[in-house]
């Protein structure tokens, strides 16, 4: 249904909802929000998703070396992704606000305020904050997969890689990352999905703002089934749709390549 809306006209004035064509869509790409948000959804994808498997992993290597407290420090790293979205959002704002925020506030306590920056109050820095927030929140999730992944991967090829001298570095480099390639997969490709499809947490942060430097294609969607324009957020919608599979379908058949035996 939302393939055959997003060629109409449909909207919240007009009781007869007539079908336009691609008039809808090239109302879209002459929309210079729609250019921006579609910088911005790119750009929070690529940030998340090197965000949201390099540290997990860093972590999840650390996190299965045998320390003593490695299921507290698993807990506490994974407690953010059970948090309500809304919640992570409040938070932030608490962090991040360029005025009464706890960062900025404890940066010029400790007479550092060439470092208390405008964060979501800056249009060049909004969009990174949300990325930040999106990090932090998710990260544990990935890390949980990575260390399920190493988990599984048998000391005997360790064992072997001692056995022929290697450091520790080989080890890592030479093991573990093509053996964990099923999970690095995985979490890759469902980050990139996430990151296109971002709503709420650039929502409850920014609310795409200040102006539109951190809209994104989702909020955007928003904005214009709010304002009525159904048909048209439709067409905004299909078009993150065919986004998604054209960037994801080519990414996971690379990714499953790469696997021990793909």
């Amino acid at each position: 249904m939302g393939f055959y809306y997003s060629f109409t006209n449909w909207n919240a004035t007009s009781a007869d909802i007539r079908f336009v064509g691609l008039s809808q869509f090239k109302e879209v790409f002459r929309n210079p929000d729609f250019g921006i948000a579609l910088k911005n959804t790119f750009l929070y994808a690529m940030v998340t998703t090197i965000g949201k498997n390099v540290i997990p992993l860093v972590l999840a290597v650390l996190l299965t070396m045998g320390m003593r407290s490695r299921n507290a420090l698993r807990a506490i790293y994974f407690s953010p992704a059970i948090l309500n979205i809304v919640a992570v959002g409040l938070i932030f704002q608490g962090l991040l606000n360029p005025h009464t925020g706890f960062v900025n506030n404890m940066l010029r306590s400790l007479h550092l305020d060439f470092l208390a920056l405008g964060w979501i109050g800056d249009p060049a820095l909004s969009i990174y904050a949300t990325c930040l927030m999106e990090i932090w929140r998710a990260s544990g999730i990935t890390m949980a997969i990575y260390i399920a992944g190493i988990q599984n991967i048998s000391t005997e090829y360790y064992e072997a890689a001692d056995i022929d001298g290697a450091s520790v570095w080989s080890k890592f480099r030479q093991v573990t990352p093509p053996l964990l390639m099923p999970a690095i997969t995985i979490n890759i490709l469902l980050s990139v999905i996430y990151g296109f499809r971002m709503f709420e947490g650039v929502y409850f942060l920014t609310q795409g703002g200040p102006g539109n430097s951190s809209e994104v294609l989702m909020t955007l969607v928003y904005k214009y089934m709010g304002q009525g324009l159904y048909g048209y957020s439709t067409a905004l919608n299909l078009i993150l749709v065919i986004l998604i599979i054209v960037i994801s379908m080519p990414l996971l058949s690379y990714m499953k390549k790469r696997e021990v035996g793909g």
